[in-house]
């Protein structure tokens, strides 16, 4: 999306802007500031007008072409672009209008009459007929273009009333010419007849006669902006609705002056107003009630807790403050409940849950229940005084049998309606230690069984009312448990299944195994906090949640999505505000009032466009494509930006990447960016697709590029390397036989000489042995760490020796792949040289490192968002979270890069499936504080000190040993050493680690001079 403002012009992707401006001395920068008006052509151009100029815009390449009087433009104040069906572009001026030559790259004056003479011209459309119209300051003109005829329609119209006003805005369509005027509102032409019918505010329902733009969507209906609102104009049933700002009501139009009006492909209506864009879904099917301060009837508050609708059609309304509201949609009234009692009020006005039965509506309040008679108008009240635990009720639930159900925040009571006794059964809670009192849902399901949800920490209860026993489903972290402790919601399907929803999603209970499968965001969930379900006719789930309604397809399985652009009060809704009416609509409550809908009328968003590429780095390099490019060895960085031109939902899209030549296997990101890094040479084809709100998958999009290898990978020097080893293995054995001889002069003289010194380094040797004994576990890593790769490159050099003797010889192809993992396991050695030799010079104090000021914040963010992926493919989760935006210390970047790196792949290395990585950065008065903490193994306490020493890699003996050398907590110490700061670890078995890293913001003078 593309918006034109008086101060640039901006690019929108749904996820971020990109400003374009005038820059002073910079070619490549549009040519005003001041954005009057755009379009696009057939090249895919982006054309536009400000006061003072013209620019182009190549789409493909972001190449800024400019256009002012010397490029033949008749004024460089530019009112309108028109890109004709024949291709032509025009460019009208407040002199004149102008037609682009694209072989000479300029424009030209055309119809330069009287006409056009002493008018300026703001605005221009195409008919049917191929004519185009021009609306100017004093009448509109027709020209044709292929006949190079100028008629004035006052010539053209002697028969009908002519047109005196400005005529700002033009729009035609198969029959009618419609013209937006500045102050005599808006004529409509009969293409044929040139009859003219005046719509203003006069005879309709137009707020203002002062026209600004015109537009008509895919369904046929007019969109007029004026300086007073928005107008929504039905022709066929001649219906008006204009939209306004409202200043009490942050969703409503942005604001009165409407500059213009475009429908996106997806059927989104976007507005262009003085304060600013508003957008929303014009065939908007969802009912919306809420306050309004300029109606006598509306609800007493937004913040709805607690639906109830009644025998006789009237829905009741709990408020968070304000009492309850009774909607009587038939009469299309809103009522207080005190116009309903004859003067006796509430409890309290804070109301959490509202139920009932026959014509009793009983009303959970935070003092009390209260149950209002119908008949006698009256209400009654039950707090602690009458028997129950707690005055704050937080549910109630009618069961047939003839008794409430109330849940409180000390548990759960039941109220006998006829005898009025209460009971407090906490006894069966206490009975089998259910500890969570906080009781937030009460269900019966249609076997006769309880299910109770817990707030706190309790999870789902299910109680036997045959057996007087209770069974308690927990979230303790193993497969098929509950996904969380915090239960809102629970309702039973026509199968009979048992549906709870939670703080961390969906579930769905199997009876016969007590395992639940769970849904949550990664299945297409909008949002985990589920705060209640309904189940509709068709029997598929609808969930309120914290980030608008999803919809659960039960018999796809797919999710679909609702948000505050389809209508919704808000994206946010409130618990205990839900349910079915009698006429199987849906209700649902929440911060900003309740929606009513039919669920059959909401439909799938089946628009589905192709994921589109924003933008190519390479090696932080902005580039314009990397389709089929041909990349350096050392330009292995890549970056991706890409979205889905879909802005309905666009928080609810998700994106799957996968990269050919690395695994062909799919992965989830969770942004519209990505960063594929130490990139290996070969072929590589880049490939994404989008899930929308409704779960469907949209084609894949893709690229292919290459990365080449270095000049000693090429096939030319591996041929050079296998002559060489193959002359070597030919001289070894020529040799063989003399070697063995001296080797054998050489080991028996050696042994007559230890034997010789055997008595005197007897002391020595044992010294040597205690030693080897403290390094056997680093030996071992590092041997292993040497001779797995050296393994790899031997059997590949045995397998293209044999091929290559072969009367076939060996393929280019294979000898790629070879070479490939060739010079990964080179790769691999020469880092764990580089280890250990940049652990050394540390130690002897030959290494330097180059010290700057940074953002500490932005290199501990940008460093583990980079190692996101690897992580997650471990399936361990990864949280970043800095208490600061922002810190700046003097350290050398690339060795804190390091540090991080190393502390999180440890933490990886030693952290199980389903644990999490934590990662975050506190700023000190004089320091800064870097903290990694895991869920892992964890280290013994009588370890912690040694940690961080050469030769000790803390492993259990009783646990699986992990692969590593184990340098990188030494080099990570070495390099907080030379910033002048610390590092210590805290940890507990089977609980996790901690690693702090504290750096002081400033480094000694002497010390940075040093360095």
């Amino acid at each position: 999306m593309w918006f034109g403002t008086n101060d640039g012009l901006s690019r929108y992707n749904g996820h971020e802007f990109e400003v374009y401006r005038n820059e002073i001395g910079v070619d490549n920068s549009i040519v005003n500031n001041y954005i009057v008006c755009m379009n696009e052509d057939r090249d895919g151009n982006l054309w536009i007008g400000t006061i003072d100029g013209a620019s182009k815009i190549n789409l493909s390449t972001n190449e800024i072409t400019n256009y002012k009087n010397s490029s033949g433009l008749s004024n460089n104040n530019v009112t309108e672009i028109l890109v004709t069906k024949d291709g032509e572009i025009l460019l009208a001026t407040v002199d004149g209008l102008n037609i682009y030559d694209k072989t000479n790259d300029r424009f030209t004056r055309i119809f330069n009459n009287e006409y056009l003479e002493d008018q300026e011209i703001y605005s221009l459309d195409e008919d049917i007929n191929g004519d185009i119209w021009l609306g100017g300051s004093k009448n509109i003109t027709k020209i044709n273009l292929k006949n190079n005829t100028c008629e004035d329609f006052s010539d053209i119209n002697k028969k009908y009333e002519k047109i005196n006003d400005c005529a700002y805005k033009i729009l035609c369509d198969d029959k009618y010419i419609w013209v937006g005027t500045v102050s005599n509102g808006l004529y409509k032409i009969n293409i044929e007849t040139y009859e003219i019918e005046t719509i203003n505010s006069s005879n309709s329902k137009i707020p203002s006669n002062s026209i600004h733009t015109i537009m008509k969507d895919k369904n046929g209906i007019m969109w007029i902006g004026t300086d007073s609102g928005l107008v929504k104009y039905d022709s066929k049933n001649d219906e008006y609705n204009t939209y306004v700002n409202k200043a009490y009501d942050k969703y409503s139009l942005v604001d009165d002056y409407v500059y213009s009006v475009i429908q996106d492909r997806s059927g989104l209506i976007w507005v262009g107003t003085y304060a600013g864009v508003s957008m929303f879904e014009p065939e908007n099917k969802i009912e919306h009630y809420k306050v309004d301060p300029l109606s006598h009837s509306s609800i007493n508050e937004n913040l709805i807790h607690g639906i109830y609708e009644d025998d006789d059609g009237l829905i009741w309304i709990g408020t968070n403050t304000k009492g309850v509201n009774i909607l009587d949609r038939k009469n299309e009234s809103i009522y207080d409940i005190s116009e309903f009692t004859n003067g006796t009020a509430l409890s309290s006005n804070s109301i959490n849950d509202i139920s009932g039965h026959a014509n009793k509506i009983f009303i959970a309040t935070n003092n009390g229940l209260n149950i209002y008679d119908k008949n006698t108008r009256k209400i009654s009240v039950y707090n602690e005084k009458q028997g129950l635990n707690a005055k704050k009720i937080r549910n109630i639930t009618y069961d047939d049998s003839g008794v409430l159900w109330i849940g409180t925040t000390n548990g759960i009571n039941i109220l006998n309606l006829e005898t009025d006794e209460i009971t407090d059964i906490n006894y069966i809670l206490d009975k089998y230690s259910l500890d969570d009192r906080y009781s937030e849902c009460i269900f019966k399901d249609s076997e006769g069984f309880y299910w109770l949800g817990s707030f706190l920490n309790g999870g789902l209860i299910k109680i036997d009312p045959y057996n007087n026993t209770a069974i308690q489903y927990k979230h303790e972290g193993k497969d098929g448990d509950l996904s969380n402790n915090t239960v809102r919601t629970i309702v039973e399907d026509d199968e009979k299944n048992i549906w709870v929803g939670t703080s961390g999603g969906l579930n769905k209970l199997d009876k016969e195994t007590g395992k639940f499968k769970t849904y949550t965001t990664s299945d297409g969930l909008a949002n985990n906090n589920i705060y209640g379900i309904v189940i509709d006719e068709s029997g598929n789930l609808w969930m309120s949640t914290n980030l608008g309604i999803s919809k659960l397809d039960r018999e796809k399985d797919r999710f679909f999505n609702l948000n505050i652009t389809d209508g919704l009060q808000s994206n946010e809704f409130n618990g205990h505000s839900y349910g079915k009416l009698k006429s199987g609509e849906l209700i649902f409550g929440g911060i900003n009032g309740l929606n009513i809908f039919n669920p059959d009328e909401i439909l799938n968003n089946m628009y589905i466009p192709r994921v589109e590429f924003d933008r190519f780095r390479v090696n932080g390099r902005t580039i314009d494509t990397l389709q089929d490019a041909k990349l350096n060895y050392n330009e292995n960085t890549i970056g991706i930006k890409f979205f889905l031109p879909d802005y309905k939902n666009i928080k609810n899209i998700q994106y799957y990447y996968s990269l050919e030549g690395a695994g062909n296997d799919w992965s989830l990101v969770n942004t519209n960016e990505l960063v594929l890094s130490n990139l290996g040479s070969g072929t590589y084809i880049f490939r994404v697709k989008a899930r929308n709100s409704s779960g469907i998958f949209s084609e894949e999009s893709s690229f292919k590029f290459t990365i080449k290898p270095p000049f000693w990978r090429s096939a030319e020097f591996i041929l050079i390397y296998i002559l060489i080893g193959v002359s070597l293995v030919v001289l070894i054995v020529k040799s063989k036989n003399t070697k063995m001889r001296l080797l054998d002069d050489m080991v028996s003289k050696r042994t007559r000489e230890l034997s010789d010194e055997m008595e005197k380094n007897t002391e020595l040797l044992n010294k040597i042995i205690n030693l080897e004994k403290r390094k056997n576990a680093y030996l071992v890593n590092i041997s292993h760490d040497l001779r797995t790769p050296l393994n790899v490159l031997s059997s590949i050099h045995q397998l293209i020796n044999q091929l290559n003797k072969s009367e076939s010889g060996i393929e280019r192809e294979k000898l790629d792949y070879y070479m490939n993992i060739f010079g990964k396991n080179v790769d691999r050695l020469l880092k764990l040289i580089n280890d250990l030799i940049d652990s050394s010079k540390i130690e002897h104090g030959n290494y330097h490192i180059n010290i700057g000021k940074h953002n500490i914040v932005y290199i501990v963010e940008d460093t583990a968002l980079s190692l996101k992926d690897y992580v997650e493919s471990k399936n361990i989760e990864l949280i970043i979270d800095p208490d600061v935006e922002e810190c700046f210390i003097e350290c050398d970047s690339n060795e804190i890069e390091r540090c991080i790196i190393n502390l999180v792949n440890n933490a990886a290395k030693f952290t199980d499936e389903g644990g999490r990585i934590l990662v975050s950065v506190v700023e000190l008065e004089n320091e800064v504080k870097i903290m990694v903490s895991d869920t892992g193994i964890g280290i013994d306490e009588k370890h912690l000190e040694t940690v961080f020493d050469r030769f000790n890699q803390v492993i259990d003996s009783n646990k699986e040993t992990k692969g590593g050398s184990g340098l990188g907590l030494t080099i990570t110490k070495l390099i907080v050493g030379l910033h002048n700061g610390r590092i210590f670890a805290e940890s507990e078995i089977n609980v996790g680690s901690k690693f702090t890293i504290i750096l002081p913001k400033k480094q000694p003078k002497e010390k940075v001079e040093k360095i």
